[in-house]
């Protein structure tokens, strides 16, 4: 079973997940061995995911505007892929959104992550036209989900 919950973004687990998330994607994508990710607004906020008090993965949600947020960082250990870590991650992801005011999530993958592609189209994510930054990256993808829809489908079971 998987437990989320916030973390600082100091926060030593949290590192070390970011890091092992870029050292994925360096070969993947063909990054400077030295990349690092763009720093976040100090408005972002984190999460881990855990399994027997072990963080296995992690994803931060940043605002962007007064009704939309977007999901960063996300990542699971491959040990632990496709055991359902990344749903309740993604899952809790929606909600701090949600309490955050969001009405919208927004998200951008790369086109070589068709795991993630496929996590996101199965939890109902729409593909978008790519948003600043990434307008010009043919690397990238990008997606919005509505929060407000899936909220309301889920009071009404």
């Amino acid at each position: 079973m998987f437990f989320v919950s916030p973390c600082a973004a100091d926060d030593r687990a949290l590192c070390s997940l970011v890091d092992a998330m870029t050292a994925e994607l360096i070969p993947v994508y063909g990054l400077a061995s030295d990349a690092r990710p763009t720093p976040l607004s100090p408005e972002a906020r984190y999460l881990l995911v855990r399994r027997n008090d072990q963080a296995v993965g992690c994803c931060a949600v940043q605002p962007i505007t007064l009704e939309t947020c977007e999901l960063k960082r996300m990542f699971v250990s491959p040990a632990v892929r496709g055991e359902g870590a990344a749903g309740a991650l993604l899952t809790a992801a929606e909600q701090l959104a949600r309490e955050l005011g969001g009405r919208w999530m927004r998200l951008e993958t790369g086109v070589r992550q068709p795991a993630a592609i496929r996590l996101y189209e199965r939890s109902g994510y729409r593909m978008i036209a790519n948003y600043p930054p990434h307008e010009q990256d043919p690397l990238s993808v990008c997606y919005e989900k509505s929060l407000t829809a899936a909220a309301e489908a889920s009071d009404g079971q």
